[in-house]
């Protein structure tokens, strides 16, 4: 399919990689010439240099053929306009990066009448993510799946962990068949695992159950975290209005740490619940002052991926309970995952997901099959929810005599109310909620499972 993003900035160059891997072509538009050429370069697509709202550059780009349009600039105005005139232009579908609360609130009125599919707000998806992270703090990164039936649990196993190098079938005796370890990262390297898979200290491991199953499991693991009850967030960014809003209606007291006097004022008045701290997270007198030693989490949402990261880096020596960082750099991302090991959110792989399960969706010939769609470890493997459709040839045939591709398992079940992970025995029925966890890019239906 024919692609335009507009806007070469961060997310604007991770989606382009993510939309090429999947065989797309893409054409970059940013009046930066030299992040045009950069994005250019490293993922061999077209690029132009122009403004994304100007008639004669969408043209240029091909908008009367674009399947979609992306506009993904820092200015939420410009990724309106740059929608609007793209769809009028000849664009079938167009997706918007709209941060400003004042535009959320008018979403369902801005998407019917300015003709746009979707409106994508990282910052607020970021923060539900790192509010769903802290209501669960022995998570690394905590997805859900079938309305919250399921959760998807990332946690890293460390030295004193009774399920080091034991084969996953033996993990299970021990704990019950109720959940499934459904991927593993050990170093540079991603597994799809099979029962025989041992786990190894240092490994990440996602873990998919119910949430009491794997709190229990969790319990019994002897890593369940106590609950959070004050965060220090640093950076009043938008990220951090939402995710204190989410905080505040969970009980959480919240601390922000500004530099900005006036990004200050405008907290103090959104947010009187939460105390509005002005000073610079660099100045680690500060932050002793303010109580960083005794927060239960350390959040920090900067614009900067190097401030972030020294600020956790600082919280990790005062054994803070739960540290979260924003990190958008992949490189960055890598190194931080290595170095602390902790959550580390990605405002570029949270819009990803979102683009991804709306244009799969799409290119589906039934388009409501995709419910929902998950990045998880870096991206490298892709966690997605399918309903089952009638009329399907795995339909009512037991799992085990069906070929499925490599690299991927069914993580779920859901039918009715009731969760099942899944044996040989096991079929697959119509409207069954079906998760599966895959190192594949291009699934799109259930159907694409299969060999």
């Amino acid at each position: 399919m024919n692609i335009i993003v507009v806007g070469a900035g961060k997310i604007g160059k991770y989606l382009t990689k993510t939309l090429r891997d999947e065989g797309h072509d893409v054409v970059v538009v940013d009046i930066d010439e030299q992040r045009v050429d950069k994005v250019v370069e490293a993922h061999d697509v077209n690029g132009i240099c122009g403004n994304g709202t100007q008639c004669d550059v969408l043209e240029e780009a091909g908008v009367d053929d674009a399947y979609l349009v992306i506009a993904t600039t820092a200015s939420d105005e410009i990724n309106l306009l740059s929608c609007l005139i793209a769809t009028k232009m000849g664009a079938k579908h167009a997706i918007a990066r709209v941060r400003n609360p004042q535009y959320v609130r008018q979403i369902d009125f801005m998407k019917n009448e300015m003709n746009i599919s979707v409106m994508v707000n990282p910052d607020m998806s970021i923060a539900t993510e790192i509010a769903r992270i802290l209501k669960f703090p022995t998570a690394t990164n905590y997805e859900t799946f079938a309305n919250g039936r399921v959760d998807m649990i990332e946690v890293s196993i460390k030295s004193e962990n009774n399920i080091i190098d034991k084969p996953i079938y033996e993990i299970s005796q021990i704990y019950g068949n109720n959940f499934l370890i459904c991927a593993v990262r050990r170093g540079e390297e991603v597994f799809i695992p099979n029962g025989n898979f041992v786990i190894r200290e240092k490994d990440k491991i996602y873990i998919a159950g119910p949430h009491k199953t794997i709190v229990n499991i969790f319990k019994g693991m002897g890593i369940l975290k106590n609950r959070i009850k004050n965060v220090m967030i640093i950076g009043g960014s938008r990220i951090a209005y939402y995710l204190t809003m989410q905080l505040n209606k969970m009980g959480m007291d919240v601390t922000i740490v500004e530099k900005n006097p006036e990004r200050c004022r405008f907290l103090s008045n959104e947010l009187p619940e939460a105390k509005i701290v002005l000073g610079n997270a660099a100045d680690h007198k500060l932050l002793i002052e303010e109580g960083i030693a005794s927060s239960d989490a350390v959040v920090t949402v900067t614009d900067s991926d190097e401030s972030n990261f020294l600020v956790a880096m600082y919280a990790d020596t005062f054994k803070v309970k739960k540290l979260v960082t924003k990190i958008n750099e992949p490189e960055f991302y890598q190194l931080y995952d290595k170095i602390m090991g902790e959550s580390a959110i990605s405002l570029s792989q949270v819009t990803s997901s979102i683009v991804v399960r709306y244009l799969r969706g799409r290119l589906n010939t039934n388009s409501n099959e995709m419910k929902s769609l998950y990045k998880l470890m870096g991206g490298s493997v892709e966690a997605i929810e399918f309903e089952a459709q009638s009329g399907c040839d795995y339909i009512g045939k037991p799992i085990k005599t069906l070929k499925f591709k490599k690299n991927l398992l069914i993580a779920s079940i859901i039918r009715k109310r009731k969760v099942i992970f899944p044996t040989g025995d096991d079929m697959i029925q119509s409207g069954d909620m079906v998760v599966i966890v895959t190192k594949e890019i291009s699934i799109r239906s259930l159907r694409d499972i299969f060999v």
